[in-house]
């Protein structure tokens, strides 16, 4: 039984792939569901229990062997996306769903997944047998196609390591490193090995395995505002150029819930709105940078935050288990430490903060597995202190020092390491100033050094001071630093306060002290440890901090970009530089011979011709005579525009002329780009533009691209329809269009009997096509 069903389920899927109709693959794929279900009450009772012991580590099993992937690829994948967890239903921050992160949306993975398995949405999202069948089903026609392009045949791709451009379009990214990174974190993970607890007590384990030779990784650009990390930048949608003011007073601390490489995918989404400045690999701690420090992401669901601070994305979900690992939090304590230095910013919990101490927003990430307490000792380098002095160590000196309430002080539990903590109430004017301590300590040498001083969380029915007043007699002179005490107790326990970094001598005595005068009245003043760490470098000048109180002039750049992109005349500061960069990733444009890519000028019909029937990933079509008398069989556009006119996207002229030199409009472009992908006209009640009405030819065609949000028109609410349109507007609109599923875009009839051959062939080439649409001429 099960041997039919899966030669069923494989006939089904490819004979959908060959052109039958969907409801005979949604059909198909129903019956297929059905006798698998009823294929399982007929196993015998030992195997289903086994199959209920462990139903996400069968269900990996069934899947492999009913879709033809391998086993371990389909592993592998699940876990570099949820570490095996179907987290109930709950979407990741790009809306992918389940084990194997199906997105859902218009054209997403989930959409797909349905109308290849006949699987129900809400079973994909919420069931991990259906979600794990359903991504099964995308890599096996991710494979398929692929095999197809390069005339492989199915099954030849034995080695697991011929999966690998498989699993790099299963990751839905369109930045070709992106892509690769994460086939190789896969397929690494293959060559590892993995074992994971789920929340259900299922234990699944993939085993270690060969997977042979891998394409090289790539190299990628590296970051300017920090070394160790990866320059992959986000959609300039996502972020401002410049911050509006300042200062820089924080880092903020989120989790992904999702995919490092889903996340990265999802700020280079031009529609997502959401960006951070960096993101960090759970298995690796590698680092993406993805917006410059100097600029605000749009981080923090609170504006005035987004101006004054660095995120740092971390791969995972805040209340699943085991994505914050080690080398996570080593890599953040690091870039963390880094970034303050840098600016001046303290290193501690009142300015290293969550996402859920934003205020304003809704967000709770980092989550409750988030180790605060390990990571603030990364940042600061507990481990390498010098000095550490108590509140009953010799180096504590208490004024009065009769430690008890007759002498205003106070003493509860909760300070450093459990200890005893004291407290004193606070005085608004100097002159009344009764209580002081000092903290003394001999550091071994001359150098700047981080002072923090231990603040304990206590509910005494009495508010913290936000001023305390401490005297630091560093060698360069007293210098005053207030802190707010209540800053770090608002997070909710005990923590240091970073007081700041000074330069004192080695070998003599370095101390700091406080008193109880704070400008406030009957405020708590809390006197605990004070602790001396080593560090390198002066304290930053305010004046050169990057962070201006208005928008900077952004400087433009040629330096290479991704996939080395250069022209000399398209800075990064272009608007269409995303856009550009993002089509000569995938290959479909590459500039002229001098190196210029020429923004403003009006593209031709030609060339546009070229880079839609390149970015749609359609097979090259020769036929042996021209379909339009002024594109020879020896132009260089010859085959791209026999290419797109097979595929039903050009008609030409009624002279039977297709003039590849003529520029192309803007109208015939929203044209070419809604048939290629094979959207239907829209003919709204109200126009969009005021130019252009139900009578003009284009009408539809530009209605239909502005609902898909790939074009839009001019301030004066006209689109234009008429004007030649530059390569640097073409590159937007086609970068936006390949943005969205189905890829390719458009597929031959299912009518169609096409022979294709090469031109120096003997044989006559036969194109049965559809019933050819009335020519228009494009005036």
């Amino acid at each position: 039984m099960r041997n039919a069903i899966n030669l069923s389920t494989r006939l089904s899927t490819r004979q959908h792939r060959q052109g039958r109709s969907v409801n005979s693959a949604r059909w198909t794929a129903a019956l297929v569901t059905c006798l698998l279900a009823t294929a399982l009450l007929l196993l015998p009772s030992e195997t289903r229990a086994d199959t209920q012991a462990q139903p996400v580590a069968q269900a990996f099993e069934d899947a492999s062997r009913h879709w033809d992937v391998p086993l371990q690829v389909l592993m592998a994948v699940g876990y570099v996306e949820s570490h095996w967890e179907q987290r109930a239903g709950s979407p990741s921050l790009d809306n992918g769903y389940g084990i194997m992160h199906l997105v859902d949306g218009p054209g997403g993975a989930l959409e797909r997944a349905v109308f290849m398995t006949g699987l129900g949405a809400d079973a994909i999202r919420h069931d991990a047998r259906a979600n794990i069948e359903a991504g099964a089903a995308i890599l096996s026609d991710i494979s398929l196609k692929l095999k197809n392009k390069t005339d492989n045949k199915p099954g030849q791709n034995n080695n697991l390591g011929d999966w690998f451009r498989a699993v790099a379009e299963y990751s839905g990214s369109h930045d070709p490193m992106v892509r690769d990174g994460y086939a190789h974190q896969v397929l690494q993970v293959i060559r590892e090995g993995k074992q994971a607890q789920l929340q259900s007590g299922e234990v699944v384990i993939l085993a270690p395995v060969a997977v042979g030779d891998l394409p090289p990784v790539q190299v990628r650009p590296a970051s300017e505002d920090y070394g160790p990390a990866i320059w992959v930048p986000a959609n300039p949608n996502n972020y401002t150029v410049g911050r509006p003011y300042g200062p820089l007073d924080y880092i903020i601390v989120h989790d992904t819930e999702g995919s490092y490489s889903s996340a990265i995918s999802w700020f280079q989404n031009p529609s997502s709105n959401i960006s951070a400045h960096y993101v960090i690999r759970s298995s690796d701690g590698e680092i993406t940078q993805m917006v410059r420090e100097a600029d605000t992401a749009y981080q923090a669901g609170n504006w005035d935050y987004n101006v004054r601070a660095v995120g740092i994305e971390h791969e995972g979900y805040e209340n699943q288990q085991g994505w914050y690992t080690e080398v996570m939090y080593q890599s953040s304590s690091a870039l963390a430490r880094n970034i303050a230095d840098k600016y001046g910013l303290k290193k501690d919990r009142a300015h290293i903060i969550g996402h859920y101490q934003v205020p304003n927003q809704s967000h709770t990430d980092p989550g409750p597995y988030w180790d605060w307490d390990h990571y603030m000792a990364l940042v600061r380098r507990d481990g390498e202190r010098s000095a550490l002095v108590d509140n009953t160590d010799w180096g504590f000196a208490p004024v009065p020092s009769q430690i008890d309430p007759a002498h205003y002080w106070w003493t509860y539990g909760n300070g450093y390491g459990n200890s005893t903590t004291y407290t004193t109430t606070s005085v608004s004017n100097p002159g009344s100033s009764v209580n002081s301590a000092a903290w003394s300590a001999t550091l071994p040498t001359t150098g700047y050094y981080d002072l923090y001083a231990f603040i304990p969380w206590v509910d005494n029915n009495t508010a913290d001071t936000s001023s305390a007043h401490y005297d630091v007699h560093a060698s360069d002179g007293v210098q005053q630093v207030v802190v707010s005490q209540k800053a770090i107790t608002d997070v909710g326990n005990g923590s240091w306060a970073h007081i700041g970094k000074f330069l004192f001598d080695g070998g003599q005595s370095a101390s700091v002290s406080l008193s109880d005068y704070t400008g406030e009245t009957g405020r708590n003043v809390w006197f605990d440890a004070v602790m001396w760490i080593p560090t390198t470098g002066s304290p930053p000048n305010p004046s050169a901090t990057p962070y201006p109180t208005s928008t900077p002039v952004p400087q433009p750049t040629w330096t290479p970009g991704p996939c080395g992109i250069r022209f000399t005349d398209l800075p990064d500061t272009n608007w269409a530089y995303p856009y550009v960069t993002d089509l000569f990733c995938r290959g479909v444009i590459s500039g002229y011979a001098d190196g210029t890519f020429r923004p403003g000028t009006e593209s031709t019909r030609g060339q546009f011709t070229k880079m839609i029937t390149l970015g749609f990933g359609w097979p090259p079509y020769s036929p042996f005579y021209p379909t339009f008398s002024d594109v020879p069989l020896d132009s260089p556009y010859f085959q791209y525009v026999e290419t797109a006119h097979l595929y039903g996207v050009i008609n030409g002229y009624a002279d039977g002329t297709f003039r590849p030199g003529e520029s192309v409009t803007r109208g015939q472009a929203a044209k070419i780009l809604v048939l290629a992908h094979e959207w239907p006209p829209v003919y709204p009640p109200a126009p969009t533009f005021w130019d252009i009405h139900g009578d003009n030819w284009a009408f539809g065609y530009v209605e239909a691209a502005v609902s898909r949000g790939i074009i839009a028109g001019y301030a004066d609410g006209s689109f234009r329809p008429g004007l030649p349109i530059t390569r640097a507007q073409l590159s937007k609109m086609l970068s936006l269009a390949l943005q969205q599923w189905p890829m390719p875009g458009k597929s031959l009839p299912a009518t169609a009997s096409t022979s294709i051959v090469p031109r120096t062939s003997t044989a006559i080439v036969t194109v049965a096509k559809k019933t050819p649409l009335p020519t228009v001429v494009h005036k």
